[in-house]
Order: structure tokens, then C-alpha cells, then sequence
């Protein structure tokens, strides 16, 4: 069988060479076939070396394979599945597709996460909504989910070490949460008896239970008045005084507290108690609980199986791609989430504001007898807020329906950003956005982004892996990414998730110290262009790419032009997807018309850069001046080693360098509001003043040198 494949290559590199060679013939494109693979002395990498010869360090189903062999050889061991679960996982690979693109080494966590998860909500809803069980298996791939920790009541005793969860819970909630609102779940948060909980056979506590009984603990601790004597007092007081508001009390000095109560506070100042646990403790409104993992993602399940929900305009919960369901996986109070799926059914839709309004922080307000926390988004509904709170309750709200929603800061402000779908398509949305999409910042929840950055100590731009110590928050957690993200989802979960496998195949082979023994520059570069191939919207290939093209002025500016012809200043997808081809150097290969081909399919001309909204064009411009900015920032220095005895080819790079940033100024200008025509203004200014000095340089040498000849015709 290996004799008769590799016969197959070679009559396959044969035939090619060949139909090279006649007149008129279109040049295929090899890659770098030809050289021989770095030795990273890994034997484990020994047919991920193979594949990529064969390919010429080109990203293909081969390298993929490869891989992904290698991938699972490392999380099989880690994996103490049943041979009926690993028969069920052969027919589920898109988890081990997200596993393995998500980050290198590949965390076990992830599958074992999808496992338990799936044997929670039983075989069908597994089947269907595969892709939020990767989502939350990924999003809690920090720990291993165990049995206790997805079957326990909240605060009742674990009977069963069975993975269930009774469809019965969600009617049972729903018509507690009618009746009793937020003190459905909040009545009581005293934390069962060590004895009461699951033991091995030794009696001590197993593993995952310890834990359980650490956080229920932990979350009556925020409620547990302990020995305060006087807040125990004031609460018990308050039991037997309904009438009487715990505002009244909040705003009394001590001797008049005394006074009305008889309690003595032996010198504290009445502000300076814990009126809020008070107020629980003495059944004025309740605590507010984050939910379990098992509750959110069943009951997001089990909403979305209700009569008509699917036919409904809600978020796609079983079509849409896991990297975009992360932000359903948060701990979500599944009182008030429930309270909001009520109110959806009920109207129609959920609120997205409420009265803007400071009064939420007055003591009648905030600690008035309610069935909410003051909190809670019910509360924020009734009591109103500013910034945060009314945007914390149209996000929660959102998610309480099944939208993926997230809180967006702003300088001094707090907005919210939601996934949508809509002809066909996912777009990142803005809400409350009272400013830039340059200065909006949402968590980001996959691994560090490749992108921008900036040297801390040489002040030299470029492009890695994006840290606190080499961008800032804005740069980090920008909003753009999130928009990029839909984009790449449009094209495809797979190619997103192919691209991202490429690049940790790069990583693979550039992580030695010495780089004569990492991957040439040719390798590297047929490898992004590959992984470009599979997910032009990636832009962790689109930066690598940059920095592997780093100091070649011309390569630098065919990336730009054909990133921001494709997304920007075409009238189509098609023809966009032609300069792609062009500029990323597959021009006139094979692989240029794959890329054609592959794009066209991809992107149709109602999806051209005219009809799309404006928030995706400032994703692409950003992105194509991102790369302009890490290449271009740093004049070459004539003292560079590169340029040690060839002083010529410093000049005729600093030259290619000021006329790329000359071009670019005309082109910012050409675009009219371009959000980044001051930052490419300034650099210009600041070859400006490069070329005036190199100017009176060479003016003031010319200078020397004649009076120096000057001088010696007068000496001779």
C-alpha cells in the first residue's frame, strides 16, 4: 500500500514537471517542495515530516491528517473512555477539529468536557446542538467537568452519580420563578453537612464533591452574617418589624438606631454594616446566585426545543459554530434568565433599556422589599440605572434568549455587543455604543491573538503573539476581533479551524533557537499562503504572514493591497477574491486558481464591500493598516547588519520605505473618512523629515567634497 501511494506521487510530480515544461503551459506551484524539513529531532513528528515534504510545506488533507494523528497520539492517554464512548466519539470529529485547532499541545479537557456533557443531555440534543456542548466543554477546558458537578441540585445532596438532568427541572423553575420570582432558587444558601455527601469506600469525601461542598461554602460565606452580633440582632428585629424599611434604618445615626431597635453598636457607625446580607437575612429581597453549568446549558437546550422556537427569529443555537456560542457559556443567574424567557414569550422580545436614572443608589431604592436583588435585571428594569446597569440588563436579556451577548467597554462608558444572523450571515453588533470602534473592548475567550504590537523596550513595532506586556487592553481585546471572527465563521467553521491548525504546524517547526535549524523563509511562507488559502479572514495567518514578510517592502504591499481589495474597495467578491490571488504571490499557479475559485463560492457579489455595513469595512481597514503600521514604522537604520558593507541597498530601501508610505497617504485619501488617515499623516511627516535630512546630508556632502577638491587644486 505505501509502495503503490508513493508511486502515485511520483508519477503525479512526474506528469507535472512535464506539463511544466511544454510551451504555453500555466506554472504549478510547488511550494517548497524541494528542501529538506527542519530537524527538530521529534521523532513523534517523523509523518508530519513526510506530509510536508511530500506537500512542499504546504498546509493540505495529507499535513491536516498528519496532524491530527499526531494531536490525538498525545490526548488519547489522557482520555479513559469505554470502547462503546470512543466508538460514539468516531462519529462526533468535530470536537476533536476544535480540540485540536484551539491550541497546541492539544488539551484533553476539551473532549472529556464534550463527553460528560453529552452524556448529561442524552444522545438527541447531543446530536443537535453539538456544536454549544464543544462551546461550554471549551470554554471549561481550564478543569476537568466531573459527575457531581453537572447532577447536584444546588443546594441538595447528591443521590445519584448517574449523568441526568430531568426536563421536569425547567417546568418546576418556571412556575417558581412565576410565583416566587428571585426567591425561586435563593431562599436558602446554607450549605449541606459534610456527612451527607458521596464517600469512597475509605469514607473520604470523593475528589469532585470536596469541591462542590468548597463553593457552596464559598457562596454562603457572601450571605452568612457569622458573629456579627448586631447585624444578627437588627435582622431578627426586622423580622418581627415588617413594616418598617431597612432605608429607614440605613440613614439613622447610632443613637437613633438604638433608640427604634434596642441594639447597641458599640461605637460602629450604622453605614458601615453589611445591610445588604442584613436585609437577606431579615427576608427583605434575596441573595443573587450565578447558576451551574448543567442548568445554563440545559435550559438554553430545552427553551430552544419549546413549540415554534426554532421557526422563531432567535440566534441559530444548533446551526451556529462553537467559537460564536462561547458567550452562552457564562454562569448566568437561571432565575432571572428564566424570568427574561417568560417575558420574551409573553411580548415578543426582551427590553433594551430602561429609565437612565442615579435614584437606583439611594437607600429607599436600593433597599426596599422586593422579590429581586437590587442587582438582579429584573431590579434594574424596575429601579432603572446608568451606563452599566442598563446595559448589563439588555445583555443579560439577550442571553437569557439564546443571543450571544457580552459587555463592551468604552472610555467612562459600558455598552454591550451581540452576535446576530441575518440573510445568511453572522455580524458583530454594537449596542449603547456611544464612541469608536477603536476604543470598544470585549473579552476575548480563545487562546492570545497574533497581532500588532509594540517592543516595550526598543519601541520597534511588528507582529506576535499579543500580551499585557506588548499591547495594551484596547489593542488585546478590541472589538474588531469579534468582527473579524464572524467573518471568518461566513467563510467556513472548518477552513477557520484548518488555518488555525496550520499555523501550530508552523509553530512546530520555528520553535528552535537557532533558525538554521527552524523552517526557511520559503517553507514558512508556503505555509501561511496556504493557510490564507483556507481562511483569508484569520487574521492571526494574516499577521504572521506579515511578519514573516517583514523588511520586503514590495511583498508587504501586495499583502495589503490584496487583504483590502478583497474586503474594502471592490465591487464584488469575485473579483476581490482575483487580487487576492494575485497578491498573495499565487498568481498565475494552480493554487491561484483554487484560491479564485474557493473565495468566489465563498463570498457573493451581495456580499461585496458596498452593501456591507460599515463596522465590517473598519475591521478591514484596520487589519490592512495594521500591516502597513508594523512594517513600515521603523525607518530603515543604516546601522542595521543587514545593510554592514552595502550601503546601497540601505538607500534603496529607505526609499522603497518613504514612497509605500507616500502611496498609502494618497490612498487613506482617496478613501475620504478613513478613521486612519492621521496615523499614516504623522508617519509620513516623519519620513518627511527623514527625506529633508538625508537631503541636506547629501547637499552638505557634496559641499565638503567640492571644497575639498577645491583644496587640493589649490595645494597642487
Amino acid at each position: 500500500m505505501c509502495y503503490h501511494k508513493t508511486m502515485r506521487r511520483t508519477l503525479f510530480v512526474c506528469a507535472a514537471l512535464l506539463a511544466a515544461a511544454v510551451a504555453g503551459a500555466q506554472r504549478v506551484d510547488y511550494g517548497a517542495r524541494r528542501q529538506p524539513i527542519p530537524p527538530t529531532g521529534k521523532a513523534e513528528l517523523r509523518w508530519l515530516d513526510a506530509a510536508l515534504y511530500d506537500s512542499g510545506f504546504i498546509f493540505n488533507d495529507e499535513v491536516r491528517q498528519a496532524y491530527y494523528d499526531l494531536c490525538m497520539r498525545q490526548v488519547a492517554p489522557a482520555l479513559h473512555f469505554s470502547e462503546a464512548t470512543w466508538l460514539w466519539l468516531e462519529q462526533h470529529p468535530a470536537v476533536f477539529n476544535a480540540c485540536f485547532s484551539l491550541e497546541y499541545p492539544p488539551n484533553p479537557n476539551v473532549i472529556h468536557n464534550f463527553v460528560k456533557l453529552a452524556k448529561l443531555v442524552g444522545p438527541a440534543y447531543a446530536e443537535k446542538y453539538q456544536q454549544l456542548l464543544i462551546a461550554f466543554a471549551v470554554a471549561n477546558r481550564s478543569r476537568r467537568i466531573l459527575d457531581s458537578s453537572l447532577t447536584a441540585d444546588r443546594y441538595g445532596t447528591l443521590q445519584t452519580r448517574n449523568l441526568t438532568f430531568d426536563p421536569k427541572r425547567k417546568a418546576e423553575l418556571e412556575q417558581q420563578v412565576k410565583t416566587r420570582q428571585g426567591w425561586a432558587v435563593n431562599s436558602d444558601v446554607t450549605p449541606p453537612e459534610e456527612s451527607a455527601l458521596a464517600h469512597d469506600k475509605d469514607g473520604r469525601l470523593f475528589q469532585d464533591e470536596a469541591e462542590r461542598l468548597a463553593r457552596l461554602r464559598a457562596l454562603h460565606a457572601k450571605f452568612d452574617l457569622g458573629g456579627d452580633q448586631p447585624a444578627k440582632a437588627l435582622a431578627a428585629w426586622l423580622k418581627k418589624n415588617p413594616r418598617t424599611q431597612v432605608s429607614e434604618l440605613v440613614g439613622m445615626n447610632a443613637g437613633a438606631l438604638r433608640a427604634k431597635t434596642g441594639v447597641d453598636l458599640a461605637g460602629r457607625e450604622p453605614k458601615s454594616l453589611p445591610w445588604e446580607k442584613i436585609a437577606h437575612a431579615a427576608g427583605r429581597f434575596p441573595p443573587r446566585t450565578d447558576g451551574t453549568l448543567a442548568e445554563n446549558l440545559c435550559l438554553r437546550i430545552l427553551r430552544y426545543e419549546e413549540k415554534g422556537a426554532e421557526r422563531s427569529k432567535l440566534f441559530p443555537l444548533s446551526k451556529a459554530p462553537w467559537p460564536l456560542l462561547l458567550l452562552l457559556t457564562q454562569p448566568d443567574p437561571v432565575d432571572e434568565s428564566t424570568y427574561w424567557w417568560a417575558y420574551y414569550k409573553q411580548k415578543g422580545n426582551v427590553p433594551g433599556y430602561a429609565t437612565y436614572s442615579f435614584d437606583y443608589t439611594k437607600p429607599e431604592i436600593r433597599y426596599r422589599d422586593a422579590a429581586w436583588h437590587p442587582d438582579a435585571t429584573p431590579r434594574i428594569l424596575a429601579d432603572g440605572g446608568v451606563c452599566g446597569r442598563l446595559s448589563t440588563l439588555a445583555e443579560f436579556a439577550q442571553r437569557s434568549i439564546g443571543t450571544p451577548a457580552a459587555g463592551m467597554g468604552q472610555p467612562g462608558h459600558r455598552a454591550f455587543m451581540t452576535y446576530d444572523y441575518a440573510g445568511g450571515k453572522f455580524r458583530a453588533t454594537l449596542n449603547h455604543s456611544v464612541d469608536t470602534i477603536a476604543v470598544s473592548t470585549v473579552g476575548w475567550q480563545l487562546p492570545p491573538l497574533y497581532g500588532p504590537v509594540t517592543d516595550p523596550e526598543t519601541k520597534l513595532t511588528g507582529f506576535a503573539r499579543m500580551t499585557p506586556q506588548n499591547a495594551d487592553n484596547e489593542q488585546r481585546n478590541n472589538v474588531r476581533w469579534h468582527i473579524g471572527l464572524c467573518e471568518a465563521m461566513n467563510i467556513g467553521l472548518q477552513n477557520w479551524e484548518d488555518s488555525r491548525m496550520a499555523l501550530h504546524v508552523l509553530d512546530l517547526y520555528t520553535a528552535n533557537a537557532d533558525p538554521a535549524l527552524n523552517a526557511s523563509a520559503e517553507q514558512q511562507e508556503a505555509l501561511l499562503r496556504s493557510a490564507m488559502l483556507k481562511c483569508v479572514a484569520n487574521t492571526d495567518v494574516v499577521f504572521r504572514l506579515a511578519q514573516a514578510r517583514k523588511g520586503n517592502a514590495t511583498r508587504i504591499l501586495d499583502l495589503m493591497e490584496g487583504f483590502g481589495n478583497f474586503f474594502v474597495s471592490v465591487s464584488d467578491g469575485a473579483t476581490g477574491a482575483t487580487a487576492l490571488a494575485r497578491n498573495t504571490d499565487f498568481g498565475g499557479t494552480q493554487a491561484g486558481a483554487d484560491l479564485t475559485a474557493l473565495l468566489r463560492n465563498q463570498f457573493s457579489i451581495n456580499n461585496s464591500p458596498r452593501n456591507q455595513k460599515k463596522i465590517t469595512n473598519e475591521w478591514a481597514l484596520y487589519v490592512r493598516n495594521a500591516i502597513f503600521q508594523g512594517a513600515f514604522t521603523n525607518i530603515p537604520n543604516a546601522e542595521d547588519p543587514r545593510y554592514a558593507g552595502d550601503r546601497l541597498a540601505w538607500f534603496k530601501d529607505k526609499n522603497a520605505y518613504a514612497k509605500a508610505v507616500a502611496d498609502e497617504l494618497k490612498y487613506q485619501k482617496k478613501l475620504g473618512n478613513s478613521p486612519f488617515l492621521a496615523e499614516v499623516q504623522r508617519l509620513n511627516d516623519k519620513y518627511d523629515k527623514v527625506r529633508l535630512d538625508a537631503q541636506r546630508d547629501h547637499t552638505r556632502s557634496v559641499k565638503e567634497e567640492r571644497q575639498r577638491r577645491q583644496a587640493e587644486e589649490n595645494a597642487w
